[in-house]
């Protein structure tokens, strides 16, 4: 008993002791002064100013309430006292001392207040600036020279020296000489001047395509690439519905973008930007379907045919049978007024990529935080992401949608940030040919696993599985070309979320519609006939079962009445949605409790199986 309460005290004591190297880590990793493990946290920290250089020597020391205090009062940039300023805040208690050590667990909760703090800004609505150079009218310009404002944007006109008129594009810099910009209002959708991308095609083979806009109240139709596109707006944002149907399969994609809130400081005089805060804030859903009845067109009777018969009529249908709808394009721009800063957009660009092959719907559910701050020529990056997924996939699809969204300002792009996500589900399809001995052949099939259960339906002799792999895309940019930003040198692309991000562990492999743990298709037991058994009745193998939701069991006959043979059986279930059976295999559906119902055709004779199908 000695030796373990010594233990447990060790055990203690050692978690109390958090290394001051990985609470630097930490805190530069989840406040975004870093972006990848490349970089060093104690350099980019020590330009951010939350450590001094002398600090280097405390890194492989525990980390105590004194250093925690100074280093997150440096971050916020705090006055006064770092241990009182936390207590204060909240961060740390009124009992804590400077020398008491802080273990990991606390310092993360710590690390996680202060980011959530520093990222969330409240900006008065502020809009001053002076001109570089007073601008003139477009006609007196082109007369005398000078800066003036046109439908294209800021211009300069220069006369050269033979008197020729010369006329290019204004800078930023050259237009403005001071230039503040405050907000962190909601943005009201019910202003969104809506632009359908098509008047212009890069690519000839769109020539002929024909874009129709209708206003129908506030629900407006458009057409691309053989898609309908209708949106919807209201002043908490819009919903767009796209769809088509092609060669049998209907897909939709309804898309809804909430709660849009920028938070914006931006202040440059005199071709110096000093430190400035830029966030987006946005939630969007987006609910993907795809039905597809287009095998039943076939007018072959899959369901008739051996399984031998089954496998060769399919190879030469596989080309036709494997079509698969895939298609990019960009959507809309639109553009948000912002209520109380004049001249100044929130600009969005919307892009869909949609990849389906068979049956499937699913929902995915998106809040993001997006954007930077800048200090001493220094940025660090504001990413934070939550999703969550809800749904059923029976086909290998992927949807993408790429939102850029920024801050225009008197006809320049100040800063922007462009989210790139969504799913890709691959279903690997396994079909297993059962022939008259009860022998199994698997093969793995090119043709989608909805597909696949459309064409064996009712087909005892063929059983298809499915294997799901799931994963979560995201890729990040933060201010693109056309960004003032972007000039400043200030931009990044991140690849968050790849295909090694699976999207859930668990339950993967699918029979009869539902996940199970893994193939329950074997070698069937074939039925032996017992007529060397004497039996006023039918003898069963078992006479309960308990199922999960997709698993299968062969009903075992051990001995039959005199005279009665395997052939004159006949199979019921009380409940065919709890649980089906055919040909005494039974397939359990749903949760419940029913009976499988043995009997002779003559009905004198009659066994049943009692089934329990399980949630778990």
């Amino acid at each position: 008993m000695l030796i373990l309460l010594s233990m447990g005290c060790v055990s203690c004591k050692a978690s109390a002791f958090y290394p001051v190297r990985d609470y630097l880590d930490a805190l530069a990793r989840e406040s975004g002064i870093v972006a990848s493990d490349d970089e060093d946290s104690f350099k980019q920290l020590l330009v951010w100013g939350v450590v001094e250089e002398n600090d280097v020597s405390l890194l492989e020391k525990d980390l105590d309430c004194a250093f925690l205090s100074r280093s997150i009062c440096r971050l916020f940039q705090w006055e006064g006292d770092p241990l009182i300023v936390l207590k204060k805040e909240g961060y740390l208690s009124p009992k804590r001392k400077e020398t008491d050590r802080v273990n990991e667990k606390e310092a993360l909760e710590i690390i996680r207040r202060a980011v959530k703090a520093l990222n969330s800004r409240t900006y008065e609505p502020l809009y001053e600036s002076e001109y570089a150079e007073e601008p003139k009218s477009e006609e007196e310009a082109l007369k005398e020279g000078g800066l003036f404002e046109s439908h294209e944007g800021w211009k300069i006109a220069n006369r050269t020296e033979d008197g020729a008129l010369e006329i290019r594009s204004a800078s930023f810099d050259e237009v403005f000489e001071k230039f503040h910009l405050e907000d962190s209002s909601f943005v009201d959708f019910s202003g969104a001047i809506v632009i359908p991308y098509g008047d212009v095609f890069e690519d000839s083979s769109y020539v002929n395509e024909k874009y129709t806009l209708l206003a129908e109240s506030n629900n407006h139709v458009f057409y691309k690439n053989g898609y309908r596109i209708s949106y919807t707006l209201n002043t908490s944002g819009i919903d767009f519905h796209i769809s088509k149907n092609r060669s049998g399969l209907n897909i939709y994609l309804d898309v809804s973008l909430r709660n849009v809130k920028p938070q914006i400081s931006w202040h440059k005089e005199k071709n110096n930007l000093k430190n400035c805060f830029f966030s987006l804030s946005f939630n969007t859903t987006e609910k993907f379907g795809v039905s597809s009845g287009r095998y039943r067109d076939y007018r072959i009777r899959f369901k008739d045919l051996d399984a031998s018969s089954f496998k060769k009529l399919l190879s030469s249908l596989l080309e036709p049978l494997n079509e698969s709808e895939e298609a990019e394009f960009p959507v809309c721009t639109i553009k948000i007024p912002l209520k109380h800063l004049p001249g100044v957009f929130l600009s969005l660009d919307l892009k869909v990529k949609l990849h389906a092959s068979g049956k499937g719907e699913f929902v995915l559910y998106n809040t993001h935080q997006l954007g930077f701050e800048t200090r001493n020529g220094k940025i660090r990056y504001i990413n934070e992401n939550d999703h969550d997924f809800n749904g059923v996939l029976q086909a290998s699809a992927k949807t993408m949608l790429c939102v850029n969204l920024g801050i225009e300002a008197a006809g320049f792009s100040l800063a922007d940030v462009e989210a790139d996500g969504g799913i890709r589900g691959v279903v690997r399809t396994t079909t297993h040919f059962y022939d008259k001995e009860g022998n199994m052949e698997s093969a793995e099939m090119k043709i989608p696993y909805a597909g696949m259960n459309e064409l064996s339906d009712g087909n005892p002799d063929v059983l298809v599985c499915g294997d799901l792999s799931l994963h979560w895309l995201l890729d990040l940019e933060f201010n693109t070309q056309k960004t003032q930003m972007n000039r400043l040198g200030f931009t990044r692309r991140l690849s968050l979320l790849d295909e090694e991000n699976q999207l859930f562990g668990g339950l993967h492999h699918i029979e009869n519609g539902h996940f199970v743990e893994k193939c329950t298709r074997k070698k069937r037991q074939q039925i032996k006939e017992m007529e060397q058994v004497k039996s006023d009745r039918i003898i069963l193998d078992s006479y309960a079962e308990v199922l999960r939701k997709g698993e299968n069991y062969c009903i075992i006959i051990k001995a039959l009445p005199e005279g009665c043979s395997v052939d004159d059986l006949t199979y019921e279930s009380s409940d065919s949605t709890i649980a089906s059976v055919q040909s005494g295999e039974i397939t359990a559906e749903n949760s419940g409790s029913t009976q499988i119902i043995v009997k002779t055709k003559d009905g004198k004779h009659q066994a049943y199986v009692n089934i329990l199908v399980s949630t778990q």
